[in-house]
């Protein structure tokens, strides 16, 4: 595309990201508003309705558009706003995409687009190959997504397929790197026959005796909890109670004045250092304030996975707490195991605020956090 019309794109994007109207669009303006305007300033002619097809159907099931090159058609895209079964209508349209033998396709709602990659081997999660958030990502960084993916260039020479396999092969690393700690920790808190195997090798290699499995699997069992890393992102239903439990340190005794952010403003906490907090009833000892805001983060992120984006509309004073952009904020710090960062450059007063409005986004009581300061 040639730099007038890239720009054209940013400049689009960047209306949409500050306007925030997309969020009130019914689905109908979310097609006329975005959608085709963002296809025809990506180089597709959004009235020949032999390029950009309206309601493409086939065997009985219909998409909002498919996109075709000289009568081909190259790639489906589907908008879709409120959909009460999202997971089900992105099957939906790649199995009907697999069928049409169309190598890439996209759902979204306006503002949040997914790419589909239909050759890829598994399911529907493992062909989704790229997401865009267009009001949380830059403005430029989306617009060359779109352009990679979407525009008519790149769709005609067929390089929006190779995009696709890259950031597909690329988000399979990232995502074999993140899991890592899982693997780590399934294999250490149920010990395996190799693992068993290869201390008992390691230890005649030393003494010249070899452990007996039963000893070296005793062993295991009851060191398993130094070994365990924190970041595993495995749910909690999924993961060891027992190692997990092995993490954290037994409670502290209490001291100087505990109090509840229920009975207690975020002002009383102003002037006062923390010792320890207690969450739901376990005790976790901290050096800061900013600890006690990281932690809480941290925990929530694994307890409420599915839903833990909402904190990115949670703002102070017109400020973001939380953003993707980690050059949003003073003193940033990431949450374990998303791509959110925190702001950290909080007086104790806003942290203890802030930790209030994240358990009443999450459903928590206030009286369930009780601080401990001198």
């Amino acid at each position: 595309m040639e730099k007038s019309s890239k720009k054209q794109v940013v400049a689009f994007i960047r209306e949409l990201k500050v306007s925030r109207k997309i969020v009130s669009f019914d689905e109908a303006s979310t097609k006329q508003a975005v959608v085709l305007k963002l296809l025809s300033l990506l180089g597709w002619d959004i009235f020949d309705v032999e390029e950009v097809a309206p309601e493409y159907s086939a065997d009985g099931v219909t998409v909002s558009y498919g996109l075709r090159i000289e009568g081909t058609v190259q790639l489906l895209l589907d908008v879709k706003r409120n959909a009460e079964d999202p997971d089900g209508l992105r099957k939906q349209l790649v199995a009907l995409a697999a069928q049409e033998s169309v190598e890439l396709c996209a759902y979204t709602d306006g503002s949040n687009w997914s790419f589909f990659l239909t050759s890829a081997r598994g399911g529907v999660n493992q062909k989704q190959c790229h997401a865009i958030d267009i009001l949380e990502q830059k403005p430029e960084e989306t617009a060359a997504d779109l352009i990679g993916f979407l525009s008519r260039e790149k769709v005609a020479g067929g390089s929006h397929i190779e995009a696709a396999r890259v950031a597909l092969q690329n988000q399979k690393r990232k995502m074999a790197a993140e899991i890592l700690p899982e693997a780590w920790n399934r294999m250490v808190s149920e010990p395996n026959k190799i693992l068993v195997e290869t201390l008992s090798d390691a230890t005649e290699k030393l003494c010249g005796f070899k452990a007996e499995p039963d000893a070296v699997d005793d062993f295991i069992r009851r060191h398993r909890g130094l070994w365990l890393v924190e970041n595993s992102t495995a749910d909690d239903e999924s993961q060891p109670r027992t190692p997990k439990d092995a993490l954290l340190p037994d409670p502290p005794e209490a001291a100087g004045e505990s109090s509840d952010i229920k009975t207690r403003k975020p002002e009383f906490f102003a002037d006062k250092t923390i010792d320890s907090f207690t969450f739901q009833g376990k005790n976790f000892p901290v050096k800061s304030w900013e600890q006690m805001l990281t932690t809480l983060c941290n925990q929530f992120a694994v307890s409420h996975a599915q839903e833990f984006e909402k904190v990115l509309w949670m703002y102070d004073d017109h400020q973001p707490c939380f953003t993707r952009y980690s050059d949003q904020l003073r003193i940033p710090e990431k949450i374990k195991k998303t791509n959110i960062y925190v702001e950290t450059k909080l007086s104790p007063d806003e942290i203890v605020k802030t930790v209030g409005d994240l358990m009443t986004e999450f459903g928590y009581g206030h009286e369930e956090l009780v601080i401990t300061t001198q």
